[in-house]
């Protein structure tokens, strides 16, 4: 974790030598999976500039976990639980885990992905041990990301991290309603010709390049999570996947040349992976890069 980003989360008491942690951090979202596989006693502090969501998995003997005005949670089967807490919000407690191992994949969010909503919606307050079953599939797949973090474009995980934050957002703003069915923020026409025009030419100027979300969503003079969603009613899929079609499509009338080695055509449309391109190659076309070639000459 970048200590710039006031991410601030403290475990007292030095973890065993047996824990596992893998981290990444894409800008806006910053990501850890911690494993103990000889578990003991720890007692933690989170105060972060950042919005933070966990999914949790483990079965604590004991424990208290408090977040800011919230009653203290004792829950000792926290398998599958979900914990938010809001930027500037606490959280600290203690656990004293059973025998199995402890386990838990961590999302650190930038409040500035939806800050355009901060005037109409109320400001997010903490939860503790919940379930919600598109949030836990949304951070399985953050966890996936973060066992082989080169796989995936950068524009992918952003868009991961508007999906969190924007999911967190519209559920307590149903919570708020008493249960009552929230409309989420429609778009009016998605993107602008001039805005659709703009983005998809940076697109293809900048095909091998590792393109960040708020990138693209400034040349479109929008937030993030408006880009995402506006893009994708204007194309019909998200910026990630019209970026990996564009790389495939280029990849496509690069093989027509026989002097071009299948690793020279990788790179050259963003893939410093041979293997992860074949793979999407094959995915896209239904056909190997090689046997695409050979078809095609």
């Amino acid at each position: 974790m970048n200590p710039d980003d006031a991410v601030n989360l403290q475990v007292r008491n030095r973890l065993p030598a047996e824990t596992l942690r893998s981290s990444h951090g894409w800008g806006i979202l910053e990501a850890e999976h911690v494993a103990m596989r000889r578990p003991r006693r720890i007692e933690f502090n989170l105060h972060s500039s950042r919005h933070y969501l966990a999914l949790l998995n483990f079965y604590r003997g004991d424990g208290e976990t408090f977040a800011d005005e919230l009653p203290c949670s004792t829950l000792r089967d926290v398998r599958g639980k979900l914990v938010f807490i809001p930027a500037g919000c606490r959280l600290q407690g203690w656990s004293q885990p059973e025998t199995t191992p402890i386990a838990f994949t961590a999302a650190y969010l930038d409040p500035n992905l939806c800050s355009h909503l901060s005037t109409d919606r109320p400001q997010l307050s903490p939860i503790l041990h919940v379930e919600h079953p598109l949030l836990t599939q949304l951070l399985l797949q953050l966890n996936r990301v973060l066992a082989q973090p080169h796989m995936y474009s950068r524009v992918y995980v952003e868009s991961l991290a508007v999906l969190l934050l924007s999911e967190i957002m519209n559920c307590q703003a149903i919570d708020r309603s008493l249960g009552r069915s929230v409309e989420r923020p429609k778009l009016k026409g998605g993107l602008a010709s001039w805005q659709h025009r703009a983005v998809r030419d940076y697109i293809e100027e900048n095909l091998p390049q590792d393109l960040s979300l708020a990138e693209l969503a400034a040349i479109a003079r929008l937030s993030p999570y408006h880009f995402c969603r506006a893009f994708k009613e204007a194309v019909g899929e998200p910026p990630h996947r019209y970026q990996m079609g564009r790389r495939i499509e280029r990849a496509k009338a690069l093989l027509t040349d026989p002097t071009l080695s299948i690793t020279h055509i990788a790179i050259a449309v963003g893939y410093s992976s041979p293997s992860r391109f074949t793979t999407l190659f094959r995915q896209v076309t239904g056909h190997s890069p090689r046997d695409y070639r050979k078809k095609m000459i």
